[in-house]
C-alpha cells in the first residue's frame, strides 16, 4: 500500500491524465470524442453557411439567430457531453466501488443512471429532427442540380427562380442573376452537408451512449 501511495505521488500530471482516461469506458470515450467532432463540425458547417447565404440572399438580417443560436447549442452540448462521460467514470469499477459503497448510495447512482438514459433519449430525438430540418436546405440547395427553372418571359426563354415559391422572400433571380445564384448555391450546399452530416454525428453519439453501454457501467 504504502509503494503505491509513493506510486501515486510520483507521477507526472500526464501519467495520471492517462491513469484517468484508462479508467473511463471506451464506449463512452468515443462517444464524447464523436460528439466534439460533431460540434466541430455543425458550428463551421453553419455558420460559413449561414454568412454565405445571407451573400446570396443579399439580405443581412436572413438568419440573424443563427450565431446566438449555436453558441448556446454549441456550449450546452460541450457540458452535457462531459457530463456524461465523469457519470460513465464513476458508474465503472473501480471507481463506482469506492464511491457507492452502501445501499442507499446506490440506489441515489441507479437513479442518476436512470434519469440521464431517459436524457439522452430526449437529446438524441431532438437531435434526429435537428437533421431532419438541416436536410432541407440541402434538399432544396440541390433542385440547382436536378430542376429545370427555364420560364418564358416575352416571349424569350430564360431561367429564373421565384425564393417565394420555397418560403422565402419575394425575391427572383433572372438571367445572369440566376447563374450567380445557381454558382453560389451549389458552393452552399457544401456547408449545409456538413453541418447535415456533423449533426447526424452528434445523434450517433447519443445513441451509442445509450445502446453500448457495457454492463461495467450499470451501477449495481
Amino acid at each position: 500500500m504504502t509503494n503505491r501511495l509513493w506510486y501515486a505521488r510520483s507521477e507526472k500530471c500526464s501519467d495520471r491524465f492517462l491513469h484517468c482516461l484508462s479508467q473511463v469506458p471506451c464506449g463512452s470515450l468515443i462517444a464524447w470524442i464523436i460528439l466534439l467532432v460533431g460540434l466541430g463540425g455543425l458550428t463551421g458547417g453553419l455558420l460559413i453557411g449561414a454568412q454565405k447565404t445571407r451573400d446570396m440572399l443579399d439580405n443581412d438580417q436572413f438568419l440573424w439567430f443563427m450565431e446566438y443560436t449555436l453558441i448556446g447549442v454549441v456550449v450546452s452540448m460541450f457540458v452535457i457531453g462531459t457530463l456524461l462521460l465523469c457519470v460513465g467514470h464513476v458508474s465503472t469499477e473501480p471507481t463506482s466501488r469506492h464511491m457507492f459503497q452502501t445501499t442507499k448510495k446506490n440506489m441515489c447512482a441507479q437513479g442518476l443512471n436512470v434519469f440521464l438514459m431517459v436524457f439522452c433519449y430526449l437529446l438524441g430525438f431532438s437531435w434526429i429532427v435537428a437533421s431532419v430540418v438541416l436536410a432541407v436546405p440541402v434538399y432544396l440547395l440541390s433542385l440547382l442540380y436536378f430542376a429545370d427553372f427555364t420560364v418564358t418571359k416575352n416571349g424569350v426563354d430564360t431561367k429564373c427562380i421565384y425564393l417565394v415559391h420555397y418560403g422565402l422572400d419575394k425575391q427572383d433571380f433572372c438571367g445572369a442573376d440566376f447563374q450567380n445564384f445557381e454558382r453560389e448555391g451549389k458552393q452552399l450546399i457544401i456547408s449545409y452537408i456538413a453541418a447535415l452530416a456533423s449533426s447526424i454525428l452528434i445523434a450517433i453519439s447519443l445513441v451509442s451512449r445509450l445502446y453500448h453501454t457495457p454492463p461495467s457501467e450499470q451501477t449495481e
